[in-house]
């Protein structure tokens, strides 16, 4: 996983200027909802659970990253659950949450459960989830180098 090679003063000013406490609490509040509805029918739960071989003890977030990071969990579960948004959760939700969970690992050494398996885990789904967050650290790299040159 290449997100988790992102500079510390990187991930910092990425968050500072990028990802917002807001962002962060609707995201993680989005994902204790979805976990809880989704638990609320044991089987679907423990099938979801099998389809990404979950370890016992896992972090809510982490969890839902692998989760809804998995295409066929995601058509599952608004199919089963009749959401009426996208057949699939925004990247970028999965990719703000990923660039928050490393920040939490590199910058304030808070390590959530789970997460040595997320990093290990090569799915194609979650490559993309990766690769869409490590691009946007290099976006914000570019942009914070551009200069305005007066002529």
């Amino acid at each position: 996983m290449h997100t988790d090679q992102i500079a510390i003063p990187v991930l910092e000013g990425y968050k500072n200027e990028k990802l917002s406490g807001e962002r962060v609490d609707f995201l993680t509040q989005q994902a204790k909802e979805q976990l809880e509805e989704i638990s609320q029918k044991e089987d679907i739960y423990s099938d979801f659970l099998k389809k990404i071989n979950a370890p016992q003890k896992m972090d809510s977030i982490i969890l839902w990253i692998l989760l809804f990071s998995n295409e066929t969990v995601c058509e599952e579960y608004i199919d089963e659950f009749k959401k009426d948004f996208r057949d699939i959760i925004p990247v970028s939700d999965l990719a703000d949450l990923l660039l928050h969970v490393i920040y939490l690992k590199k910058v304030q050494n808070i390590e959530l459960d789970g997460l040595d398996y997320l990093l290990k885990y090569e799915k194609e789904c979650i490559e993309e989830v990766d690769q869409f967050a490590f691009t946007n650290a290099l976006l914000y790299i570019q942009k914070s180098k551009e200069v305005e040159m007066e002529f």
